[in-house]
């Protein structure tokens, strides 16, 4: 555990904090293990939810036990987030909870690159879904890693607030490093069944017989790296195309027989014409 450093006051100026700041701002005010985990679930039609939850342990607690009203959490009600912060968590830690809904992919992407902006552990997220109802495939990609250590963590307030690196003199003193303070995790649930094992960077849950959407999760690196993050499935609803592909045969077939019977009720007319007599 790090020692804390003395950064309230500084943190409590801070007017605006993303949710990344959040984490930040819950590391720096307790100086022990926080854990910043994201989770993203996407429906058929490309709707979803995203949920976000900061968690810091017993000990950040029982070290700064001012932690939950030092949080200012306002910006991000504003953003259209609701935000629940459970103080105590079942761990007897502090967690805040931030969730959203999205309408489409498109905005989902727009949602999770700001959770992070340019410099932050998860960077340039794209998710598409191309195809049609009952065959389309989702595509996601972007980039994990914290090459800025806390610099690129924190948003620009922040830094302002904070400075550059707000305890990297306590965690080289302690002789550790930013992943023993710090977690950083990403699940990610899409319609479908997943492509091949090289056509992803994550772990993969297992599946059942009767699952039809796929979960990825990766634990992001804070070294100096970037990860790449890449995971695609395709979700076919087959007894539904095999009864679209019925019901245009049958209407199909339907239209031949109409043409038929019209062509031999002409005929028939036509013959009796012919063959009645003139007066």
């Amino acid at each position: 555990m790090l020692r804390t450093v003395t950064v309230r006051s500084a943190v409590n100026r801070v007017e605006k904090i993303g949710l990344t700041g959040l984490a930040l701002a819950v590391v720096v005010l307790s100086g022990c293990r926080v854990d910043l985990a994201t989770s993203v679930t996407v429906a058929e039609n490309g709707s979803g939810t995203i949920s976000v939850v900061v968690a810091a342990d017993a000990d950040a607690v029982r070290n700064a036990p001012e932690l939950a009203t030092s949080l200012n959490v306002d910006d991000l009600r504003a953003a259209g987030w609701t935000v629940d912060v459970q103080n105590p968590a079942a761990n007897g830690g502090l967690s805040v909870v931030a969730a959203r809904t999205f309408a489409t992919v498109d905005e989902a992407s727009l949602f999770l690159t700001q959770l992070s902006g340019d410099n932050g552990p998860l960077r340039n997220i794209t998710l598409t879904r191309t195809g049609g109802v009952n065959d389309a495939s989702y595509q996601f990609s972007g980039v994990g890693g914290l090459p800025k250590g806390l610099a690129g963590f924190a948003d620009a307030d922040a830094l302002t607030a904070l400075g550059e690196a707000p305890f990297a003199a306590a965690l080289a003193e302690q002789g550790g490093v930013l992943g023993d303070v710090l977690g950083v995790s990403l699940a990610l649930t899409l319609p479908g069944e997943p492509g091949e094992i090289s056509q992803t960077t994550a772990t993969i849950t297992p599946r059942q017989a009767d699952d039809t959407s796929t979960t990825f999760t990766w634990n992001i690196a804070l070294d100096s790296s970037d990860s790449p993050l890449t995971a695609f499935t395709r979700d076919r609803d087959v007894s539904a195309m095999v009864a679209w592909y019925v019901a245009r045969g049958l209407l199909v077939f339907m239209i031949v027989l109409v043409a038929l019977a019209m062509a031999y009720i002409a005929t028939v007319v036509y013959r009796r014409s012919r063959s009645t007599p003139a007066s």
